[in-house]
């Protein structure tokens, strides 16, 4: 694993074609601390992630290690929390010059999320060639 790579272990759960799919196990940050019995939270879920297979051979339940950069990470950060928490704030200041309703302010505030992950949907397919996973053996 590279130093500007986060990484998890998973296990291989299926390959079809040229891709590999491999299910990680996402914890809370509180279960891997120490304070994790004074935490409420004990969220453990499991990820099924689908990767584009190179040039090395995998077999279903081989445990192997999955790795994203980490500037992919913040990437994403931006585009799933600050983008539209930047989108309601504008559409906040900018309704409420124009209204006192804060039904209408409120409403067009999270009005504004409906088309912006519309786009996300429509973009999926370029958004997943931008967030590449790469697997390692173990």
């Amino acid at each position: 694993m590279a130093a500007d790579e986060v990484s998890h272990d998973g296990i291989v759960k299926r390959i079809e074609g040229d891709k590999v799919f491999v299910s990680i196990i996402a914890k809370a940050a509180c279960l891997s601390c120490q304070m994790n019995n004074s935490c409420s939270t004990s969220e453990l879920s499991e990820k099924l992630i689908e990767i584009n297979r190179y040039d090395v051979n995998f077999t279903v339940g081989e445990n192997v290690s999955v790795a994203l950069k980490e500037t992919s990470g913040v990437k994403a950060l931006m585009i799933g929390y600050m983008i539209p928490f930047v989108l309601m704030i504008i559409t906040l200041i900018t309704v409420s010059e124009f209204t006192e309703s804060e039904i209408i302010i409120g409403l067009s505030s999270l009005g504004i999320l409906a088309p912006y992950y519309f786009s996300l949907f429509v973009l999926q397919d370029f958004l997943k060639k931008q967030f590449s996973f790469f697997v390692h053996k173990q």
